[in-house]
């Protein structure tokens, strides 16, 4: 990760960008939603509790607090007041917070019985509002009478152990006077579990942020951008105001004159996480073998610490989603930038994976418009600003302290555009299908398609516990063609063998016509299909990175098998819509044996010849009925003879007990079921019936 944002750095630095640095110790509040709000609690001249209310989520994301995981300042995070377990109080409590009900203050104060700040909570209050309080002011060496951070200190030590008592008395107040009712319960109470234990159950911490009620006296507010911005500039000038120069002989990594900071390197949130810049420290037993303890094993001097910092706070901001980076899954980004910023830079990241969090518009775009609109973008960048290379990688959250890049690559902006095309083309390596051209997807959502795996009756498998074969950075891979071709056969393997049951159910719900019961079975058969279309294109690329491709497959034997088994199926139908009065059985001649006809082609290809002899046999009488019922059309039963006779004549001279499917073949197996039937016209159908068909008859 060092290695990757060092460069960034420089690309910012030769491109003149201005990266603003927050102090090391200076965080964002926690993000805010409506279930994990963030309090304003003001303070009058006394330190006592005066007024409380809910800041909004953009103004929360201008904040910051310093500290760190123990006691932070003026931000920090409590546990509710009390912890209430009865079912009765419970209910009542969620009556009045959605305004069901009023507040009864004196029935209220009754249950305000079972003290939820327990274990560590008050001293982290204590520690929060007393010792970092200090040790800010001190830092930036504030004057209370001129700066608000230094008075809201002073308020603090006011206040002392009377903090809880004047919140709560607030809170009170709050409810009698019927005003934010919701957030003063929040705070007041934890709604428990009778059944936990209370040191495993006080609930989530509610994060508040302390402010002065007489702040007009110093312009602005203490939660506000202006005072934010001004407490991190005096951090940053306080870091850097010694004079005393170090005389050293060691460097960095990068050939930096190296001084110990002899402290963590930098951390920085990111969208869903906390990443720092590397964690090493000598609870590691593996460090002592080479006596290189803590950064000693890959020293970064202090400057390059704050610029590498500054140059991942600069690539994962909010405003460069989708140009220089895309969230992967919870704990998953990934990154790419250029070896030059131009002044509107394309959508470098949208290639990899659609947005997430987007306006439902938004979501629907395909790849195809992405790269289209990407390639066009890079196409009008001015030559003296266009790029020569990319820098791609993903950082994964692998456990609470430790975060990891699983994939680096660099890339030009002419071979991702070669790729996409590449990637374009793999999955349209497709025939025709009776649903349509299925959509292009990117490559982030190729682990998902790939690793799902269905049951024969057309269920997941896999259910809440999902399997993994595929990691989402692969998918990137698969793009770059930075996979060797021994990992894209493993994934056809996975994606055939995953599918498998999919492509049987759906096969025959298709084939057969069955009619579907209620709006969740309407649904069930859409989202099976979606599924099927993308398992089709993502098993088309991966025979496509193999060079495999459909002007060929088509004519060999395995895909030729699949659109047999098709065609029986449909002649079966037929058969049971005219002879049996629709009354379609639970499986059909080709879909039940679709699974062992990639196990055991010649046994399939036996046995469904056995099976079929009653349906051909039918179909040959039926044919020159001329009968134009709806679904009953007597051609229909020719047009499905001629090309089961037709598949029969090639792929029985290819045929014997020698033949085995590997993965290639069965994917092609697959496509061959799913794929739509060679369409005729209806008087080249009359004309075939008159000649005698194809001449295989038996």
């Amino acid at each position: 990760m060092i290695n990757e944002l060092y460069n960034l750095s420089k690309t910012l630095d030769g491109s003149g960008v201005e990266v603003d640095e927050w102090h090391r110790r200076y965080k964002t509040l926690p993000k805010v939603t409506s279930k994990a709000p963030c309090i304003r609690i003001w303070l009058d001249g006394n330190g006592m509790v005066c007024g409380l209310e809910s800041l909004s989520p953009e103004h929360a994301s201008l904040l910051r607090k310093f500290g760190d995981n123990q006691s932070s300042f003026p931000a920090f995070n409590i546990s509710s007041l009390y912890r209430v377990t009865s079912p009765d109080v419970i209910t009542e409590l969620e009556s009045i917070s959605s305004g069901k009900s009023k507040p009864d203050v004196d029935k209220i104060q009754t249950w305000c019985t079972n003290d939820n700040w327990i274990k560590g909570a008050p001293g982290q209050v204590r520690r929060s509002m007393n010792d970092c309080s200090n040790e800010l002011v001190e830092l930036c060496k504030l004057d209370s009478q001129t700066d608000i951070i230094a008075a809201l200190a002073e308020l603090c030590r006011k206040a002392g152990d009377g903090f809880r008592a004047s919140l709560e008395k607030c809170i009170l107040t709050k409810l009698s006077k019927q005003e934010d009712v919701s957030l003063a319960l929040s705070l007041l109470f934890h709604a428990g579990s009778e059944r936990k234990e209370h040191s495993k159950d006080t609930g989530n911490k509610i994060s508040v942020i302390l402010d002065v009620e007489n702040w007009a006296q110093y312009g602005h507010p203490v939660a506000s951008e202006y005072t934010t911005i001004q407490i991190n500039a005096l951090l940053i000038a306080g870091n850097g105001s010694s004079d005393e120069v170090v005389e050293t002989q060691q460097t960095d990594a990068f050939g930096t004159p190296f001084v110990n900071p002899d402290e963590p390197m930098p951390s920085v949130k990111l969208s869903g996480f906390e990443v720092t810049l590397r964690s090493m420290f000598d609870g590691q037993p593996c460090q002592y073998r080479y006596e290189q303890i803590n950064d000693g094993s890959y020293p970064i001097a202090a400057e390059n610490r704050s610029s590498i910092k500054k140059a991942l706070e600069w690539i994962a901001r909010p405003s460069n989603r989708q140009i220089t980076w895309v969230k992967v899954d919870k704990n998953e980004i990934a990154f790419v930038y250029p070896s030059r910023l131009p002044d509107v830079p394309p959508r470098f990241a949208a290639i990899f994976g659609r947005e997430q969090t987007a306006e439902p518009k938004q979501t629907e775009a395909r790849f195809e418009s992405v790269a289209k609109t990407f390639a066009k973008a890079f196409r009008g960048i001015p030559p003296e600003q266009k790029p020569d290379m990319m820098q791609i990688f993903t950082i994964s959250k692998i456990d609470k302290a430790r975060s990891k890049v699983l994939f680096t690559h660099n890339s030009t902006p002419e071979q991702l555009m070669t790729a996409a095309e590449s990637w374009l083309a793999g999955c349209k390596n497709l025939p025709a299908l009776d649903d349509g051209e299925p959509d292009t997807p990117f490559p982030l959502e190729v682990p998902d398609i790939l690793n799902a795996v269905w049951k024969q009756d057309g269920e997941r498998a896999d259910g809440k516990t999902p399997v993994k074969r595929m990691k989402y950075y692969q998918g990137m891979e698969l793009l770059l063609d930075a996979l060797p071709p021994s990992a894209i056969q493993i994934y056809l393997h996975f994606a055939v063998e995953n599918s498998a049951g999919l492509f049987m159910r759906l096969g025959y719900l298709l084939h057969s016509g069955k009619k579907l019961d209620g709006k969740s079975e309407y649904k069930k058969l859409k989202d099976r299909k979606t599924a099927a279309a993308q398992s089709l294109s993502v098993i088309g690329l991966l025979l496509y990175k193999c060079r495999e491709r459909k002007e060929n497959y088509m004519d060999e034997l395995a895909f030729l098998l699949g659109q047999w088994l098709h065609v029986s199926d449909e002649l079966h139908t037929l058969y049971c819509v005219v002879k049996r009065d629709g009354d379609v059985p639970p499986q059909l001649a080709g879909s039940s044996l679709l699974v062992s006809a990639g196990e055991m082609p010649y046994q399939a290809l036996a046995q469904l010849y056995s099976r079929m002899n009653p349906f051909t046999s039918w179909a040959k009488q039926y044919r020159h009925q001329n009968i134009e019922i709806p679904n009953k059309e007597s051609w229909r039963a020719g047009w499905l003879l001629n090309l089961f006779e037709m598949l029969a004549n090639k792929i029985i001279p290819q045929m014997d007990r020698a033949v085995r499917f590997g993965d290639f073949e069965k994917a092609k197996l697959y496509i061959g079921y799913m794929a739509s039937l060679p369409k005729k016209e209806k008087s080249e159908i009359s004309d075939n019936n008159e000649t005698g068909g194809t001449g295989n008859e038996q």
